[in-house]
């Protein structure tokens, strides 16, 4: 892993600025994704969905200031902002139970999905390491939601299921660009690359998770009215 840059601005010394960038066009597109999943549908999978991009944008704005304040702010910025990726994570997932219909299997999920936000919770605290949120990332889209999705698929035989693990796969690449310290040069390093990377990734995400939001429109029963009773 190559050494932090630092440029010295207003008197302040700031760490990796390409980096705190690539954080806020991160943030940017997430705030734009949630936004649109929020306010053009009326599901709870599409409102939760909305809370995941939500939570991600804000976890990359805090992270990346956070970054570039590093000589003054220390590490807890850092943790509030890897907190708020758990808590995206787990917006994902609760997402994903309205997808099912048995109550039972939904109660019972949902309590394992808060068992192991709380481990996270507890290790985030405790060994205070970004693999602890690469760790509840992979379990929580891959060994969770895409699990459910791909279930929908099979029950439904609807391709636009299979969209969700086929987009979260996508982020494997930037993933290990990260984890293997890949980079160009010392301001164009592994943070830069797979933040750069990962805003097609949300793109097709958000695209996919649109359109099962639009499949739940149109499979949700119609309102009917009352019938005044006759005098």
């Amino acid at each position: 892993m190559i050494e932090h840059t630092y440029i010295e601005f207003l008197g302040l010394e700031l760490a990796d600025p390409l980096t705190f960038i690539s954080d806020i066009l991160m943030a940017v597109f997430c705030a734009y994704f949630g936004h649109k999943l929020f306010h053009n549908f009326t599901s709870k999978y599409a409102k939760l969905t909305a809370f995941f991009f939500f939570f991600l944008g804000f976890s990359a704005f805090l992270g990346g200031t956070a970054h570039l304040l590093d000589l003054y702010l220390g590490k807890n910025p850092h943790l509030i902002a890897w907190t708020m990726q758990g808590v995206s994570i787990l917006s994902f997932q609760l997402a994903s139970l309205k997808l099912l219909e048995s109550a039972k299997i939904k109660f019972i999920l949902s309590a394992l999905i808060f068992a192991f936000f709380g481990i996270f919770i507890s290790q985030i605290l405790t060994v205070q390491h970004f693999d602890v949120v690469k760790v509840n990332s992979i379990v929580g889209l891959i060994g969770f939601v895409s699990i459910i999705h791909i279930y929908k698929y099979i029950q439904e035989r609807d391709f636009v299921y299979i969209k969700i693990p086929l987009a979260i796969a996508l982020f494997a690449g930037p993933a290990m660009i990260h984890s293997f310290d890949i980079y160009f040069n010392k301001w164009i390093d592994q943070n830069v690359i797979s933040h750069l990377l990962l805003l097609p990734c949300y793109y097709l995400l958000y695209s996919s998770i649109r359109q099962v939001a639009i499949t739940k429109m149109k499979t949700q029963p119609i309102p009917q009215s009352v019938p005044l009773e006759e005098k």
